[in-house]
C-alpha cells in the first residue's frame, strides 16, 4: 500500500509540496536568488562605513562641547545668583532693623513666612480614669479623656479634643497628631 502525500493532522508533508512552477517548468533560479540578496543586503562598502563613523564622531564631540559649556554656563549662573542673594541680604538687613525699631511694618519679606497656625503644646496627666490633656498657657481646655474611648481609638479620641479645644482641622491643621503620638504612648505605659 503507498502512502499518500497528506500527513494525519490534513496538511500536504514534505515530499508533496509544490515548486515553484513558470510555462509548465519549475524554476530553480528562485530559491537560489534569495541568499545572493541577503548577502547584498547585509554588506555596506568599507568606504561608506569609514565616512558615516567619521560623522558620527564629529557630532558626538560637538555634542560633549556643548554638554560641557552648559555646564560651565550653569555653574556660572549659580555663582552670580548667590553673590546677588548675598548683596540683597546685606542691604536689606538693615533697612529691616530700622522698621522694626521704628515700629513700621517691612516690605522685604525675608527667608521664612510665618506660620498658618500657632504652635500648640499639649499637657498631659495619667489619671485613674483616662488622660487629662490641656493646652499649655490655657486652662480652659482641660479635659480628661476616658479610658474605654482611648482603648476604642486614640486617633478618634485625639482628633476629636483637637476639634474641642483648639479648633477646627480646616484652619488650625493637623494639631491632633503630635497629641495622638504622645496619647497612645501614655496610654499603654503601665
Amino acid at each position: 500500500m503507498a502512502k499518500s502525500g497528506k500527513k494525519k493532522n490534513g496538511k500536504a508533508g514534505a515530499q508533496s509540496q509544490p515548486k515553484a512552477v513558470k510555462n509548465g517548468k519549475p524554476e530553480a533560479g528562485k530559491e537560489a536568488a534569495a541568499p545572493a540578496k541577503e548577502k547584498e543586503k547585509g554588506k555596506v562598502p568599507a568606504a561608506e562605513l569609514a565616512e558615516l563613523k567619521k560623522v558620527a564622531e564629529t557630532a558626538k564631540s560637538e555634542f560633549e562641547k556643548a554638554r560641557l559649556e552648559a555646564d560651565t554656563m550653569r555653574q556660572k549662573a549659580c555663582e552670580l545668583e548667590a553673590a546677588a542673594k548675598e548683596t540683597y541680604r546685606e542691604a536689606v538687613a538693615p533697612y529691616r532693623d530700622a522698621c522694626r525699631k521704628a515700629g513700621i511694618e517691612c516690605e522685604f519679606a525675608g527667608g521664612r513666612s510665618a506660620p498658618v497656625a500657632p504652635r500648640v503644646r499639649f499637657l498631659l496627666e495619667k489619671t485613674s480614669s483616662g488622660i487629662k490633656v490641656t493646652v499649655k498657657d490655657r486652662p480652659e481646655t482641660e479635659n480628661v479623656i476616658p479610658n474605654g474611648e482611648l482603648k476604642a481609638s486614640v486617633m478618634k479620641a485625639a482628633r476629636k479634643y483637637c476639634e474641642e479645644a483648639v479648633g477646627p482641622e480646616k484652619e488650625q491643621g493637623k494639631k491632633f497628631a503630635g497629641l495622638y503620638g504622645r496619647l497612645r504612648k501614655l496610654f499603654n505605659q503601665n
